[in-house]
């Protein structure tokens, strides 16, 4: 997945497909990274995740609740940012919004 891993030094585009599969790619690999060491060190990794489905009326009402998403992850991750918390630990925030994929009408 090397071709499509993010470039830190040029701008994401948030609307990307392409960047959104850049970004799952570097998930998939953290989260392996993180699964091998801790079971060297036979621990656990403190993870979360959502996974649900919305029905947008309109792509007007995509983009409203997208940039309505964006606001409030940016408020929370702020309300709890702490570059000087001493023995803190950072962690990535990953939230993606994409057409669901039906597999009973995809093609093999």
């Amino acid at each position: 997945m090397a071709g499509v891993a993010p470039d830190p030094s040029r701008a994401p585009d948030r609307l990307s497909a392409r960047w959104l599969l850049a970004i799952a790619a570097r998930l998939v690999s953290d989260v392996g990274t993180l699964i091998t060491g801790a079971a060297k060190a036979r621990k656990r990794v403190a993870t979360f995740a959502i996974d649900g489905q919305v029905r947008f009326a309109s792509a007007a009402d995509r983009a409203a609740f997208a940039e309505e998403l964006a606001t409030a992850v940016t408020t929370l991750v702020s309300k709890y940012h702490d570059d000087t918390a001493e023995g803190g630990r950072t962690h990535r925030v990953i939230l993606a919004v994409h057409p669901t994929v039906d597999p009973d009408t995809q093609e093999s």
